[in-house]
């Protein structure tokens, strides 16, 4: 569905990523793992198309058609959806406000979008959330609930996952493994996930996992192999494995 075919990534003239080559196939759950600063976070953002983040060498191909050169926006039309590491705070625009609008273009009945809210507002346990602005006073889990809770309200093609695991609760890295599985269960086609402990891993089905070490992709292979390495020996046990 998805390649990344060695992609430099450039952030106000910096090179973020030097060399990132992956593949996300229909009907898996990918892991992205690497330590902090290694070029995780940028390469998600650039496939997901944020300005910020110039890709200078390689390209994006979904279907087989490239989409490097196209907006946001139209990434989103076809089926690509970002959950990001630090989600904006929202002044003005409720939580509840934010899903109706996602919803509604898709389901149409206005029946149909309450019934939906109220569907992710269980899984992800956000109903005290809903009425108030996106972000104001959420802790670190609230926050990233109600991230995902936009993933789940988009039902994309391919959901980009950013570090969902960091600075969160045990109940909040549940309930947000949940939400993961019950998208795969309701036509989302492919995840990738990114993380750098591997907490989250635990909680969620996953198939593959690649590595990234300052900037590069080093490693692909058997996620729970790779897992149980990075786990037991660290990142550098991986270069060059797979």
């Amino acid at each position: 569905m998805l390649r990344v075919v060695e992609l430099a990534v450039e952030v106000d003239g910096i090179r973020v990523v030097k060399r990132a080559s992956l593949e996300i196939r229909r009907g898996e759950v990918i892991l992205l793992l690497g330590p902090n600063a290694s070029g995780k976070s940028s390469l998600l953002n650039a496939i997901a198309g944020l300005p910020r983040f110039k890709i200078v060498r390689g390209d994006v191909l979904l279907d087989g058609d490239s989409i490097k050169d196209l907006e946001p926006s139209e990434r989103v039309k076809l089926g690509i959806a970002l959950a990001v590491q630090h989600p904006p705070k929202l002044r003005g625009i409720r939580v509840r406000r934010l899903l109706e609008k996602l919803i509604a273009g898709r389901e149409g009945s206005i029946i149909r979008v309450r019934r939906e809210i109220e569907r992710i507002s269980k899984v992800l346990d956000i109903g005290e959330l809903l009425d108030r602005d996106y972000g104001a006073g959420f802790s670190g889990g609230e926050m990233k609930r109600v991230e995902v809770a936009t993933l789940l309200a988009l039902k994309p093609r391919i959901a980009l996952v950013d570090e969902p695991d960091s600075g969160v609760d045990v109940d909040s890295v549940l309930l947000i493994a949940s939400a993961l599985d019950l998208m795969v269960e309701q036509g989302t086609e492919a995840i990738l996930l990114v993380t750098h402990s591997g907490f989250i891993a635990r909680h969620v089905k996953h198939d593959r996992a690649y590595v990234m070490l300052d900037g590069k992709v080093v490693a692909e292979g058997s996620s729970t192999r790779i897992l149980n390495l990075v786990l037991e020996r660290g990142f550098a046990a991986v270069k060059g494995w797979g």
